[in-house]
Order: structure tokens, then C-alpha cells, then sequence
């Protein structure tokens, strides 16, 4: 069968619905652009944070749980604050892994959002194809 001649208007399929990935992009890029103004110091370590949990994405993550625990938390944010190797006194080192947490939990944050938009977007997608 040749199908040169098949057309798929997917406007058409789906008019009511804004453009997802381009929303998705615009946010992104936002992120991204907001991250470039963090100081120096703390974009090395959101650089580390990112690689670190970029290979948390996978489905059954830790990260996707419903409800991370705390234990996984400090333990992501250990182990960055170990490749980073700082030095300096107690309370200094205590506020740097306390920063490193909350930005553990910023950017998991960020990427369940992601994640779950993604997942309910083509769930949906999925559904009105087996109809």
C-alpha cells in the first residue's frame, strides 16, 4: 500500500488544546535563564546537582515516589556535597549542605512537575486513541 497520499491533521485531532510542548519550552527556558543569575558558587553546584540527577530519571525513581523521603533526600545531597569538597568551619560546611538540600528538593521538585505534566499528557493522548 503506498502512503504518500496519507495526510495526519493533528490540529485537527486536538484543537482545543494548547500547544503543551511549546508552553513547556517557554517555562523551561525561563528556568534556565533564572539559573544563569544564580552566583557563581551556586551554579557549579546546580551543575552537579543536574548530572547527578539526571541520572535519576527513570521511571520507579526515587524521585517519582509519591512521597520522597527524607532519607533519600539527605542522601542525594550527601553525596554532591562529596563531590564538591569544600573546606572550611563546622557551621559553614553545615550551611552549604543545608543549601544543597533545599536546592535537592527545588529541583526535584521541578522535574515531578515535569514528569507528571508529561505522563498526564500523553496518558490522555494514549486514551482518545482507543476510542
Amino acid at each position: 500500500m503506498d502512503m504518500r497520499g496519507i495526510h495526519y491533521d493533528l490540529d485537527g485531532m486536538f484543537p482545543d488544546e494548547p500547544d503543551f510542548l511549546e508552553e513547556e519550552e517557554i517555562c523551561l527556558k525561563d528556568y534556565e535563564y533564572l539559573k544563569r543569575l544564580y552566583p557563581r558558587e551556586i551554579r557549579l553546584i546546580t551543575s552537579v546537582l543536574e548530572e547527578y540527577l539526571d541520572r535519576l530519571e527513570y521511571e520507579g525513581s526515587p524521585m517519582y515516589a509519591q512521597y520522597p523521603d527524607a532519607v533519600t533526600i539527605y542522601r542525594i545531597a550527601g553525596e554532591i556535597y562529596k563531590q564538591l569538597k569544600y573546606e572550611g568551619s563546622d557551621k559553614e560546611l553545615s550551611k552549604i549542605k543545608e543549601l544543597i538540600q533545599v536546592m535537592v528538593c527545588q529541583e526535584m521538585y521541578v522535574r515531578r512537575r515535569r514528569h507528571d505534566k508529561f505522563c498526564r499528557k500523553f496518558a490522555a493522548l494514549s486514551d482518545r486513541r482507543r476510542i
